[in-house]
């Protein structure tokens, strides 16, 4: 029996690895379409290859944070709620909020919501610190 224990990886590691899978297969892709003669792909369509490619490897791109790091997710405009709770999420983490758009993309079958994220306005935090110190009513 062995005492050795496996190697684990960091998260950071991971996306790392993640990132360096998708880059691979969209310049795979960019080759196979350069061999096949088709026309140069614009710099948008380059983007929204790339940007396939992430979300195959389960990649989201997110904004650069502001300097509080807080984001706000909404789905066809309106805050969307956590997984799990029927109150509409304030401002969330990175992390959170790409757990709240996978969960909600995921659900959604025939693609009718649209998902967004964006970071939140110094008002959205201040509303939310107001609603946390007076147990949510305005």
């Amino acid at each position: 029996m062995s005492t050795e224990t496996p190697e684990t990886k960091n998260p950071y590691q991971l996306r790392r690895e993640a990132v360096t899978r998708a880059v691979k297969a969209w310049q795979q892709q960019a080759e196979e379409a350069d061999e096949a003669g088709d026309r140069e792909p614009t710099a948008s369509e380059n983007a929204a290859d790339l940007e396939d490619c992430l979300m195959d490897e389960g990649l989201v791109l997110l904004p650069r944070s502001t300097g509080h790091g807080k984001w706000i997710v909404t789905v066809d405009g309106q805050p969307a709620a956590r997984p799990g709770k029927d109150r509409p999420a304030g401002p969330v983490d990175a992390e959170e909020a790409a757990e709240m758009f996978l969960t909600r993309t995921a659900a959604d079958y025939y693609n009718e919501y649209q998902v967004t994220i964006r970071p939140a306005s110094p008002d959205e935090l201040v509303a939310s610190v107001w609603d946390h110190i007076t147990g949510g009513g305005s």
